[in-house]
């Protein structure tokens, strides 16, 4: 019943700033008025993932450029006062042996492809469940991904076990 009550007598509730910003946004006054609480937080909630999701992105190249400035910067002192070049981050090289980084890989493979696997069983089951039996074999895509990794872990660690082939086999 808003609707018929003069601008006067329906901006007397609200606080001063809340009068100046709808009178200079030149909007009707009753343009906000009329949301329901639910109505105006699904609004915020919007308008808020969608800030979030342009600033999470700009922050994060903010902060990034700013520790290679600092980076860059202790490594031109250290050249000024005649120090070694000190070790940035991510211009070394990795520390841990091939070895180790192969076998982290192959698990890396057998856990994703498991996973997957599972993915795309829960989805099979999931649209079984739900009487769209034509839509039951999307659970194929993920599942099938899940194999290749699986036969990827198999055929790494098959190769690892290997001895090299330019070198005759040790007994």
């Amino acid at each position: 019943m808003t609707s018929l009550l003069s601008p006067a007598v329906a901006l007397s509730g609200l606080t001063a700033i809340n009068r100046l910003t709808l009178l200079a946004m030149n909007l009707p006054h009753f343009a906000l008025l009329d949301l329901s609480p639910g109505q105006i937080i699904a609004l915020v909630a919007i308008i808020g993932g969608c800030c979030i999701g342009v600033l999470v992105p700009i922050f994060a190249m903010y902060f990034h450029h700013r520790r290679q400035q600092l980076l860059h910067e202790t490594a031109r002192f250290a050249l000024e006062k005649g120090q070694p070049m000190p070790a940035l981050p991510g211009l070394a090289e990795d520390a841990r042996p091939a070895a180790v980084q192969q076998n982290e890989d192959c698990q890396n493979d057998l856990r994703g492809g498991l996973v997957l696997m599972g993915v795309g069983f829960g989805l099979y089951l999931f649209f079984l469940t739900l009487g769209a039996s034509s839509l039951r074999f999307v659970g194929a895509i993920p599942g099938f991904i899940g194999v290749a990794l699986l036969l990827t872990a198999w055929l790494n660690r098959r190769q690892k076990n290997s001895p090299p082939a330019d070198r005759p086999p040790q007994s």
